[in-house]
Order: structure tokens, then C-alpha cells, then sequence
């Protein structure tokens, strides 16, 4: 089994230049962690383990704390320890196509050695809650002996290539009532569930706060996507962008995370008043399209030096906006429900998703793309982006699994696709 290892410093993330947000970040999520788990340990307050996809709002109006499992995937990926508790699944039995970006977790409950597991590890939750398909959660749920709430997400009837024009104030028309319907029924049951746990009614007014600090603080967001596409050069690297807009989303509707988004968005701002940077020799934008590599976000600034190429965009920081976002709140889960009808289809999906892609490029005066070869339209992604002159290369990697990272071979087909494909087009 592989031993884990810390990061080298070549590898490490370049921390000259970045954002005081990010530095708080990072102490307030070790902190926060710290803090919850000695609770739940303690026997003081339960947790619920999460997929991404799912009303962390509900949870956060109970007061139960949550952890993601694709958040904890990425610090395990982060720490250089993903390739080790993939061997730690299989040692267990479990398969090496169990998609390891929902399950390094179950790898961390599974190891007996409780001194290297990241953050102290992941104690007993009470219950996890994620998508029906995702079978690591299920399985780690049936380990646990807790219940596993998979929601189910109705394939679309309505569907609207610009469905980003709709989503945020005719979000019922986009999704469809009977869609909508059968979400807020998985719904009710989670809360009915968090109810019973805690031993507390869920305030409705309290939920309706907590959605609109979201809106608040995905404009935030928002703003900075606006400063990146309107500025002459980029302001702030995209592996930043990525960890700050997730790291932020995990903590959605609390006061901090709102100062968190305020906090990130002004010192963007501040970085294009004074135009400052992070590639003064910027001459060429790519975007990336797929699940972040978490194992290895500084290789998206690798590029700088040679080619004076930036990444500027990513599906994080635009689906905050344009997913999460829906207005008129006389039911919040009622809107929450519409929002989980479809937050990963839309992104994905044709013709959702090759649209989306293809105006985010524009907008973003993209060159060229990278995009990883997960399925779930990633053809049609390609294809779209192919049809408007915007090469494209599919990285066949995992984006959280050491094992399958090679970061010369990468680096050099990344290569290969800037000479052979992107320059030549840019000179024409």
C-alpha cells in the first residue's frame, strides 16, 4: 500500500501574491473542523456527511453541522493522501472504478491509523444525505448503519439551451411543477428526519433568511466573474478562485460566509483598480470544464511563464450564480427543491450544458479549453466548443485520485495541445 506523503515544494501552491481570503480561509475551515468534531465526539450536537448537490440550507437552519464529502475528498487530495486511501478501499474489497471524488471518505473510516488521517478523521455521522446514484455514499451509510438519503433528480421536459436566462426568476416554468414536486417531497422527508434528530420544528422564516444571504452572497460572486470577463488581464488564478468559491459555498448562508464572498470580492476588485496581474505577459485564456483537480490546483499557473496563458474560467464560480440563484422566496423549499432539480444536469447536460460552455467562453474571450473525460455531456461540451473555433483537450485524469496523476505526462500533453492546436489557430 502506498505510504502517504506531504506535498514537495515544488508542488505546493504558490502563496506569493494571493489573496488575504484565501489565508482566512484556510484557518477558518481547519478551525471550524477542529471544533465541530470535538462536538460531535463529544456526544454534543450530530452531523450529517453530504454530497455538494444537496440543502445544506436546511441543515444550517437547524443548526446541525454538515461536512461534504467532496470537500473532504479535496483535503484529502490536497494533503497528497488520496492515493493512499484509494489503497486503503481496495485492501477492502472495493473496486478501483468506485468514483473517488464521493468515496477517499469511506477510505479514511476504513484505515485503522488514526494518527495520519486528515483533520482527525470522520467520526460516525448521523445520517448521510447525497444523490441516489452516488453508491460510496450509499455503502459508507450501511457501513455506519445510518440512513442514507439519496434524492433523485427527474429528468428534464423542458429543455432550455439558455436556461440561465430562466433560472433565477422562472425557475418553476425552467424546472417544471411536477419536477419541483417530487424533489420537495425528498425534502420534507430530510427535514422531517433533522427534525427528529435534533428535537426541534424548522423555523420557515429562518430558512428564508439563510437562502437570501446566499443570493447576497453569490452576487458577490457574481461581481467577480464580471471583473475577470471585463478586465483587460486576470486578476486573481483560477486555482484560487476554485478553493475560495468552495470553500465559501460549504459555509452558505452564515454571516461568514457572506463577509468571506464580500472579503474575496473587494480585494478582486482592488486587484484590477490598481491592474495588477497575475500574468502581465497574458496572451492567451483558456477555461477548464469539469470537477476541480483538488490534488493539484497549481498546475492551471504552470503555463504562465512560456506561454503567458491563464486560466479564467471554471464551472465553480459561474454555476454559483447562475445554478444556485433563485428569487421569490414565499416558499424557500419550495425554491431550494427547484435548485436541486437540476444544479449538476444543467452544467452537463445537452443542450444545457454545450450552451452554457459555449457564452461563458465568449464572454471569458477564451482560446481554448481543458475538460476531463467524466461522460455526463462531455462530448457534447467539446463539440460545442470545437464548433466555435475553441479547441479543445480532454484530460482523461481523476480529479481528487494520486494513483492516476502523472504531472510530467500531463504537463507535456497540455503542451502539445498549446503548439499544435492553440497557437496556430491564434496566429490565423
Amino acid at each position: 500500500m502506498a505510504t502517504p506523503s506531504k506535498p514537495s515544494a515544488a508542488s505546493r501552491h504558490n502563496e506569493m501574491n494571493q489573496l488575504s481570503a484565501s489565508g482566512e480561509l484556510r484557518t477558518y475551515s481547519k478551525s471550524w473542523f477542529a471544533e465541530t468534531m470535538d462536538k460531535v465526539r463529544s456526544g454534543e450536537t450530530p452531523y450529517i456527511l453530504c454530497n455538494p448537490v444537496c440543502p445544506h440550507e436546511i441543515f444550517e437552519a437547524l443548526d446541525i453541522p454538515y461536512v461534504p464529502n467532496a470537500w473532504y475528498s479535496g483535503l484529502i487530495a490536497a494533503k497528497r493522501q488520496s492515493a493512499y486511501y484509494s489503497d486503503v478501499m481496495e485492501e477492502h474489497g472495493y473496486h478501483k472504478g468506485l468514483e473517488r471524488y464521493m468515496s477517499l471518505p469511506f477510505g479514511v473510516v476504513l484505515d485503522d491509523d488514526e494518527t495520519i488521517k486528515p483533520w482527525g478523521g470522520l467520526p460516525k455521522a448521523a445520517a448521510i444525505v447525497s444523490l441516489s446514484n452516488d453508491y460510496a455514499s450509499a455503502e459508507l451509510a450501511n457501513h455506519w448503519d445510518v440512513p442514507f438519503f439519496g434524492i433523485e433528480q427527474p429528468g428534464f421536459q423542458n429543455l432550455q439551451a439558455n436556461w440561465w436566462e430562466m433560472s433565477r426568476w422562472q425557475w418553476e416554468d425552467l424546472d417544471g411543477t411536477a419536477r419541483i414536486d417530487l424533489v420537495q417531497d425528498q425534502m420534507q422527508a430530510i427535514i422531517e428526519f433533522c427534525e427528529n434528530l435534533v428535537g426541534r420544528k424548522l423555523d420557515i422564516d429562518r430558512l428564508r433568511d439563510i437562502v437570501e444571504t446566499v443570493h447576497e452572497q453569490e452576487q458577490c460572486f457574481d461581481d467577480v466573474r464580471q471583473a475577470i470577463v471585463d478586465a483587460p488581464k486576470l486578476p486573481v488564478r483560477l486555482g484560487e478562485v476554485m478553493s475560495l468559491v468552495m470553500g465559501i459555498q460549504y459555509h452558505r448562508g452564515t454571516q461568514w460566509a457572506l463577509e468571506q464572498a464580500q472579503s474575496f470580492r473587494d480585494e478582486v476588485l482592488d486587484r484590477v483598480a490598481r491592474e495588477d496581474w497575475v500574468c502581465p505577459n497574458e496572451k492567451l485564456r483558456f477555461m477548464y470544464v469539469g470537477a476541480g483537480l483538488w490534488q493539484r490546483l497549481s498546475f492551471f499557473a504552470q503555463f504562465e511563464r512560456d506561454y503567458g496563458l491563464v486560466f479564467a474560467r471554471s464551472n465553480y464560480l459561474s454555476i454559483a450564480t447562475d445554478g444556485y440563484v433563485r428569487c421569490g422566496l414565499k416558499d424557500p423549499v419550495r425554491a431550494l427543491a427547484s435548485r436541486y432539480t437540476c444544479l449538476a444536469q444543467q452544467m452537463h447536460a445537452p443542450p444545457m450544458g454545450p450552451a452554457w460552455a459555449v457564452w461563458e467562453a465568449k464572454r471569458h474571450r477564451i482560446d481554448g479549453a481543458l475538460q476531463l473525460d467524466k461522460g455526463r455531456g462531455s462530448k457534447w461540451i467539446a463539440k460545442a466548443l470545437e464548433a466555435e473555433g475553441i479547441p479543445v483537450l480532454e484530460l482523461n485524469v481523476d480529479p481528487v485520485d494520486g494513483n492516476k496523476w502523472d504531472d510530467d505526462a500531463l504537463s507535456a500533453e497540455v503542451t502539445d495541445f498549446i503548439e499544435e492546436r492553440v497557437l496556430p489557430l491564434k496566429r490565423s
